[in-house]
């Protein structure tokens, strides 16, 4: 299994946009259950508080820092850039370290502490949004964070009952904790969605292979193509059997005479020049086409000379041969170029699936098909 490296910097929802749906309900929930317990903390908590400007100024910077995350989410330009993330984190830390200091000197339990938490349920919220390693940058700043709020309180409220390894670690866990998670949760994202890409990628070339290929057999080669069907399970079925039989005599010599009908009715109609005005190959690059591809300019050529909105005589193929590349181009002149363009499109779509590079235009009265030749015979 080859090893996934998706681009330096590249986020979840860059590479799936449709994930903002559900990223921005988690964000809100998120941002709800923080305010939610941000205020419920704080009247359980009533009598830890030592200023109550400073445990509602807490409060409010929680709100305008979800508030700033929301909004941002909720943009339709570029959405959560970095700037705008390390805005809302750094309301939310203010938040914490107000709330850390409205009970300084009577902070006695530090699991009632909400700025702790909150600190770490932003680093959650955020996984969807920002990389990994920025995640990974703003979980070392919250832990930091949350070991300096501790050892201020050490020296100002907590008892000496519960060690102060223990209060440390209490303190640092939600952070740490979550802010882990969110970059392996970031990281799992990125990884998900850029190897479902690439699967993708190449579910839609197996499948245009597999659509040339049925093109070629069913619309393009016309009855030689179609005597595949029989021929194939003919001969397979006479191997097996390893002997010939009156009744495959007849069937063999039905297929040769269908086989031999269908070559020569290719051959007459194997000609372009037969279905334009005007034929432009001084290097007789037409001779030398690849079957498919031939087979391919055909069909839109008798496409166009059959359409009522062609002018008469007015097709014209130009076969170009470079020293390092080679490019055809079909024009076309009609009354209602636009209408013509309608009535021929499912044949410039069939070079656009034979071609790889091909493309189409509208100039005056003329219709312009322009395409590179690749390969061979």
């Amino acid at each position: 299994m080859r090893p996934l490296r998706p681009p330096r910097g590249t986020t979840a929802l860059q590479l799936d946009p449709l994930a903002s749906i559900s990223a921005r309900g988690f964000l809100v929930v998120v941002a709800v259950v923080s305010i939610t317990c941000s205020i419920g903390l704080t009247i359980a908590t009533a009598g830890q508080v030592s200023s109550w400007p400073l445990a509602i100024a807490a409060i409010v910077a929680l709100a305008g820092g979800f508030a700033w995350f929301i909004r941002s989410a909720f943009r339709f330009d570029s959405g959560v850039t970095s700037d705008r993330f390390a805005t809302s984190f750094a309301l939310v830390a203010i938040a914490a370290v107000l709330n850390s200091l409205s009970c300084v000197g009577t902070n006695s339990a530090v699991r009632d502490d909400w700025g702790l938490l909150t600190i770490g349920l932003v680093l959650m919220a955020a996984a969807p949004f920002r990389t990994h390693v920025e995640l990974g940058t703003y979980t070392g700043v919250a832990v930091g964070l949350s070991a300096l709020l501790t050892v201020l309180h050490l020296f100002t409220g907590f008892g000496e009952v519960v060690p102060a390894p223990v209060i440390l670690l209490v303190a640092i866990a939600p952070a740490l904790a979550m802010g882990l998670g969110a970059v392996a949760y970031a990281r799992s994202l990125v990884l998900d969605i850029y190897a479902e890409r690439i699967d993708q990628a190449e579910q839609r070339d197996d499948q245009l292979d597999r659509l040339r290929q049925e093109f070629v057999d069913d619309d393009v080669i016309g009855e030689v193509g179609g005597l595949r069907s029989d021929v194939v399970p003919f001969l397979a079925r006479l191997r097996m059997a390893g002997t010939l039989t009156v009744e495959d005599r007849v069937t063999a010599g039905a297929l040769a005479t269908a086989l031999h009908t269908a070559l020569v009715r290719a051959g007459e109609a194997d000609s372009l020049g037969d279905h334009v005005g005007v034929l432009v190959d001084e290097s007789a690059l037409s001779l030398r086409l690849h079957e498919d591809d031939r087979a391919t300019i055909r069909a839109l050529l008798a496409a166009l000379e059959a359409s009522p909105l062609t002018r008469p005589g007015s097709i014209v193929l130009e076969l170009i041969e470079g020293e390092e590349d080679r490019f055809a181009m079909v024009r076309c002149s009609s009354d209602d170029v636009r209408g013509l363009r309608a009535d021929v499109l499912p044949f410039i779509r069939m070079i656009r699936l034979m071609f790889p590079t091909a493309s189409e235009q509208i100039a005056g009265e003329e219709l312009l098909v322009h395409f590179d030749v690749p390969r061979l015979a």
